[in-house]
């Protein structure tokens, strides 16, 4: 039989007392093979409550949404504005090696359990900040939603259609954002106190994450000296050509690419003949794509090209317009709806889908997998995400050697 291989963080600890906006972090940090003991106050976080919900039932146990973001993770119940709350959490965090919050800048300095305590507990400890705005400057105390995030760090300017005001997308990217990048910070950390002992604070800005997603701004500015807009379903071509990429089809949707000059595939002039051959190539009959300059192409021309492709594409489903594509070599690939993927032939073949037990409620539940496949340090899904409390006694009385009398106090008093 062959030796299980280890994990990249499996000798690691980390003790998540995040929301919403750190969840991905403690995942990151669990999926890599750190013991993550999601932290909650008596009774379950109140993150529990957000939707949607298995079978539709509004239950703290049935998240959907905690769930997904919070696999890989034991869980803990621990009231810290309870002084005994606090002891507890300080002999834990003295053999813990990464602590993730997201409370307001200030608030575990006032409980006594701030940077400072907690390199003090353990100098090697590394704790995690995220919040909206950081731990400093003007707007250090601000509160802030995913939508005021996404709109302070610019990538509300660029989403949405030309022709109307910007929106936001529809799911917190910030928290996601700021989950990732903070799960780098950390992993540099810990990288420099491999090499020096030293822990550190990283302090993670929803704001300023949301500046780096939106880096492909910049770049156009750079070789079109003009601000991107908005684009929406096109793709914006020098200072004011839209050409279509998303186009509606029979069974969904497809996004279909028009590049023109040397760059066009020579496949283009297979789906140039179909559109012919079922008489509906119209006025683009005798339109030489490999002459045209899309930079310098006039709206009221990419319209022609849009709009002609679009009355063929109505008539076609997505398989039959991808297939044409991968045979022929032009740029179209289905707009993949949470159906299409789950039923991917390519993300089934590399075992995307990872099925996880739950058995309180006596099935089993499909996950997206590793987000990334390493040969010699794997990534895993391991245990579902916790119930209220799952792992009390696994901590308390296994690993700090608290007595079950000793917890049933502790529990009665709202400690645990």
């Amino acid at each position: 039989m062959s030796q299980a291989l280890p994990s990249a963080l499996g000798p690691y600890r980390a003790l998540d007392l995040g929301d919403e906006k750190g969840f991905l972090c403690g995942k990151i940090l669990g999926d890599l093979g750190a013991d993550v003991i999601k932290v909650e106050p008596p009774g379950g976080h109140p993150s529990r409550d957000i939707g949607p919900f298995y079978k539709d039932d509004p239950h703290p146990e049935k998240s959907l949404h905690w769930f997904a973001y919070n696999t890989n993770k034991r869980g803990i119940t621990l009231n810290l504005e309870a002084a005994q709350g606090r002891t507890l959490f300080l002999r834990l965090a003295q053999k813990t090696d990464f602590v993730l919050e997201t409370y307001p800048p200030g608030y575990l300095e006032k409980l006594g359990l701030g940077y400072e305590a907690l390199s003090q507990a353990n100098p090697r400890l590394i704790l995690i900040s995220i919040t909206p705005f950081g731990q400093d400057g003007p707007h250090w105390d601000w509160k802030a939603p995913d939508i005021v995030a996404m709109a302070l760090g610019g990538l509300t300017y660029v989403s949405g259609d030309p022709d109307r005001p910007p929106v936001r997308i529809s799911y917190p990217q910030s928290h996601l954002l700021a989950g990732a990048y903070a799960a780098v910070g950390a992993l540099v950390a810990h990288y420099h106190r491999q090499s020096t002992g030293e822990g550190q604070q990283v302090d993670v800005s929803m704001q300023e994450c949301c500046v780096w997603a939106s880096f492909h701004t910049p770049e156009f500015w750079d070789m079109n000296r003009s601000t991107l807009k908005r684009a929406g379903m096109y793709r914006t071509f020098g200072r004011s050509a839209f050409i279509r990429v998303v186009y509606p089809c029979k069974d969904g949707f497809l996004s279909v690419y028009i590049v023109g000059g040397a760059a066009v595939p020579k496949g283009f002039d297979y789906l140039l003949n179909w559109m012919d051959k079922e008489g509906m190539l119209g006025t683009l009959r005798g339109f030489d794509f490999r002459t045209w300059d899309a930079w310098s192409s006039t709206p009221e021309q990419t319209r022609l090209i849009s709009d002609t492709l679009a009355r063929f594409l109505r008539t076609k489903t997505k398989d039959e317009v991808f297939q044409a594509a991968l045979k022929h070599g032009f740029f179209a690939a289905p707009v993949s709806d949470a159906r299409d993927l789950w039923e991917n032939p390519h993300l089934r073949a590399r075992s995307f889908w990872v099925e996880l037990e739950h058995p309180e409620l006596g099935v089993s539940i499909p996950y997206p997998g590793p987000f990334v496949t390493m040969s010699r340090t794997p990534i895993a899904l391991r245990r579902r995400a916790p119930l209220i409390g799952e792992h009390n006694r696994e901590v308390y009385r296994d690993e700090l050697g608290l007595s079950l009398e000793e917890m049933g106090q502790l529990q009665a008093q709202g400690v645990i």
